[in-house]
């Protein structure tokens, strides 16, 4: 039997934000004339009524129905329980599980089980995630999603121009009110670039997005096909325009228009772009390119 309860919900990227509200079941049974209800039985479903929260409490909050085979309250707890096929989709949000409990009084939502998260915006961009399980406190803004071994927890993210960046974790922990994402475990990003998929690897990276900073730790690499950066941990920092890598002698190799080459240093820095690098300690490394070899000067060697 399906069940269902009226909630204001918000999600952005990741966070779930769940106030339910008790629904009255109807029974058919014989016609009785019309009682006049009670002002204490009136002013009782009025205090049952969802409240009605303000833009600044919930800044995109949005009715709706959570659907699923069965639902119960606990109502000491302050707790609902979803079991079994739960759901939620206005078209906008769209959230799915086997299981879901909302904890009103820790002011937490958990689910588990084939959890899947969407949030569709008008530009046509979409934020969406995959899990085994996870939580998100919506007073704090904080939550974590969790894979398996099997099978990580997915984070995507597509632009307005179709453009998709996928994120691949075992432990990913979010706070949407600081906009900072830490993801753990064999980790791996994929994202398009005019060279190609770039992909980033590592044990651990964090993102700040606000102050657009990347740090990546333990076995990171990053590489577009053509061009590998390896380091034991490597720092994307935009806004004081620089790239480090360092830690376990940093190598990096590929090949370019000029031809291929592959250096070795104790540190590479370079700017946000790219476009001024420095080798730093102990360098070592060759670059090969075609057009000199090729060229009619090497005939006399």
């Amino acid at each position: 039997m399906k069940s269902s309860s009226f909630v204001p919900f918000s999600l952005l990227l990741l966070s779930l934000f769940l106030n339910s509200a008790c629904r009255t079941a109807r029974l058919e049974g014989p016609a009785l004339p019309p009682i006049e209800p009670k002002p204490v039985v009136t002013q009782a479903k009025k205090s049952l009524a969802p409240k009605k929260l303000s833009a600044n409490e919930i800044p995109s909050a949005l009715g709706g129905l959570i659907q699923s085979d069965n639902w119960v309250i606990y109502k000491d707890k302050q707790q609902e329980e979803f079991s079994g096929h739960v759901s939620y989709d206005n078209g906008t949000y769209i959230f799915r599980a086997d299981y879901a409990l909302s904890d009103r009084a820790r002011h937490t939502f958990t689910a588990r089980g084939n959890v899947f998260l969407r949030q569709n915006n008008p530009d046509t961009s979409f934020y969406q995630a995959r899990a085994d399980h996870g939580s998100y406190n919506y007073k704090t803004q904080k939550g974590d999603l969790f894979g398996t071994r099997k099978k990580p927890a997915e984070l995507v993210y597509r632009n307005e121009k179709g453009q998709l960046v996928t994120a691949f974790a075992q432990n990913i922990y979010f706070d949407l009110n600081q906009k900072i994402y830490v993801l753990e475990k064999n980790v791996r990003i994929e994202r398009p670039t005019e060279q190609g998929t770039q992909i980033i690897t590592a044990q651990k990276i964090t993102l700040k997005q606000l102050q657009e900073y990347v740090l990546a730790e333990g076995e990171a690499t990053v590489t577009d096909g053509k061009r590998t950066l390896v380091a034991d941990t490597l720092v994307y920092d935009r806004q004081n325009n620089l790239s480090h890598a360092y830690g376990a002698r940093p190598l990096t190799y590929g090949a370019t228009e000029q031809g291929t080459f592959a250096v070795i240093a104790d540190e590479i820095t370079a700017d946000a772009e790219g476009k001024q690098i420095h080798l730093d300690g102990q360098v070592q490394g060759w670059f090969v390119s075609p057009q000199i070899n090729d060229s009619k000067f090497n005939e006399k060697f």
